[in-house]
C-alpha cells in the first residue's frame, strides 16, 4: 500500500524532470546538427556527431575574446562582492554599531528594488563619469547590485555563531580583523559557496547590462556576444545552441565541485531561518 502511494508522488517527479531535461536535449542535439537538419528533424538525433558549430561560434563568433571579458568581469565583481559582504555583515553582526539594525535593513530593502528600474538613471550615470565602454564600469554596477542579497546570507549565518567562540578569540589578544579572517569567515564556508554560486551565475549570464552600457564589440561578454548569430530575416540556431553549451558548461563544472557546499548552505539557511 505504501508503495501505491508513492506512485503518484514519483509519477509528478519524473513528469517535472522531464520538462526540465526536454529543452537541455533540444539545446544538445541542435548544436550537432546542421540548420538544414535541425529544421527537417527538430526532435530526432543528429545523423553525424560533429564539432563544426563549437569551432564556428567559438573562432567565427569570437568567443574566446568574450570568454576573457567575462571571466575578467565575473571574477573582480565576485570576489569584490564576497569580500565587502562578507566584512559588512561580520561588522552587522559581531561588532557593536550603532545603528547597524537600520543600516541592515536597507540592504533587505536592496534586495526587493527590481534591477531593472534605475537603468536609465545608472546608465545616464555611468556615462557622465566615463565608465561605459568599460569593464571597470561593469564590475561596479555588478557588486553594487549583488551586496544586499549578499549580506542577507551571510548576516543570517554570522549571526547564529556562538559569541563564546568570538570571546574566547578576543581574550586570546585576536583583533577585529584577525577574528573577522581567522575565526568568522571560516566558520561561514557555507554561505561563502551559497554566495558564490548565486552570484557567479547572475552575473555570467547577465545581458542586461553589457547591452546598455557596452558598444565596443572588443568590450562584449558572453551573453552579448551571441546576439550577433541573430539576425532580421534568419538566425544561426544550431550555432547558437553550441555557445550556449559553451558558456553554461564552467557553471556546470563548478557547481558540480562546489554542490555539497552549496547545498549544506542552503540546508542550513533553512533550519536557521
Amino acid at each position: 500500500m505504501k508503495a501505491i502511494r508513492k506512485v503518484p508522488r514519483y509519477a509528478v517527479l519524473i513528469l517535472f524532470a522531464l520538462l526540465i531535461l526536454f529543452p537541455v536535449y533540444m539545446v544538445v542535439m541542435g548544436s550537432f546538427k546542421s540548420e538544414f537538419e535541425l529544421y527537417d528533424n527538430i526532435f530526432g538525433l543528429p545523423a553525424k556527431i560533429g564539432f563544426g558549430n563549437y569551432v564556428k561560434a567559438f573562432v567565427e563568433g569570437n568567443l574566446r575574446e568574450y570568454y576573457r571579458n567575462s571571466l575578467i568581469v565575473t571574477g573582480c565583481s565576485l570576489a569584490a562582492s564576497l569580500a565587502l559582504s562578507s566584512m559588512a555583515a561580520f561588522a552587522l553582526t559581531r561588532l557593536k554599531l550603532r545603528g547597524r539594525r537600520a543600516i541592515y535593513l536597507l540592504f533587505v530593502i536592496g534586495i526587493a528594488v527590481p534591477t531593472q528600474v534605475g537603468v536609465i538613471q545608472l546608465a545616464l550615470q555611468m556615462s557622465r563619469m566615463h565608465l561605459t565602454n568599460s569593464l571597470l564600469g561593469l564590475i561596479l554596477i555588478y557588486v553594487s547590485y549583488e551586496l544586499p542579497f549578499s549580506v542577507f546570507v551571510f548576516y543570517g549565518f554570522m549571526q547564529d555563531i556562538p559569541w563564546e567562540i568570538q570571546e574566547a578569540a578576543v581574550i586570546d589578544g585576536c583583533t577585529p580583523f584577525q577574528l573577522y579572517s581567522r575565526i568568522i569567515l571560516p566558520l561561514s564556508r557555507s554561505a561563502v559557496a551559497t554566495v558564490a554560486i548565486f552570484n557567479l551565475v547572475e552575473i555570467w549570464n547577465d545581458m542586461l547590462f553589457p547591452l546598455v552600457l557596452i558598444s565596443k564589440e572588443s568590450l562584449r561578454t558572453l551573453p552579448y556576444g551571441l546576439l550577433q548569430f541573430r539576425g532580421q530575416y534568419a538566425s544561426q540556431y544550431t550555432v547558437i545552441f553550441a555557445g550556449v553549451i559553451l558558456i553554461t558548461l564552467p557553471l556546470v563544472v563548478l557547481y558540480l565541485c562546489m554542490q555539497k557546499q552549496f547545498i549544506r548552505g542552503l540546508t542550513q539557511g533553512a533550519v536557521k531561518g
